[in-house]
């Protein structure tokens, strides 16, 4: 919910901000079962989090800023509407144009930074870098990098052990 939110936070009502998260947690689960269904490996979800979540909360931003109906707009006006050309009145239609500049928005984003986390995967990946080898996969990371294990030592029977200093 609070990645979802935060695109809108200052230009949507309390209740609103209440649907864009409970919206937001259905969008997360999705994306996170989708990744599990095509076996990408993110452990700590963080593109369903602050991907689908954030793309979610960008689009909530234009579909939740009423005002006064769907034409009193404020899009970057704070809690002022979006004004006509000749400053008389709320521009009519604003709420369109404001979804269509997050969707433009969105796709910037996602391009920016496809581009430059490809290149990077790409130099780990062409240096060796990008994974550990086999030998540390089989034992786990945490117990050959992290020195001593005292969080994963234990007595007999599996029981916590008590370390002293």
């Amino acid at each position: 919910g609070l990645v979802s939110i935060t695109a809108g936070c200052g230009n949507v009502e309390a209740h609103s901000a209440f649907f864009i998260g409970l919206i937001g947690a259905f969008v997360y689960q999705a994306a996170s079962m989708a990744l599990v269904k095509l076996r990408v490996d993110d452990p700590v979800d963080a593109v369903p989090v602050h991907g689908a979540c954030g793309i979610w909360g960008c689009f909530a931003a234009a579909l939740f800023d009423w005002g006064e109906g769907m034409n009193h707009y404020h899009g970057w006006k704070g809690w002022e509407c979006v004004k006509n050309a000749d400053e008389t009145g709320c521009m009519q239609g604003a709420a369109g144009k404001g979804l269509l500049a997050q969707f433009v928005s969105v796709l910037c984003i996602v391009l920016w930074s496809g581009t430059f986390a490809t290149a990077a995967f790409v130099a780990l990946k062409k240096t060796g870098l990008l994974r550990v080898s086999v030998d540390v996969e089989a034992v786990g990371i945490d117990t050959a990098s992290h020195s001593p294990a005292k969080a994963y030592q234990m007595g007999e029977n599996n029981e916590p052990q008590i370390l002293s200093a």
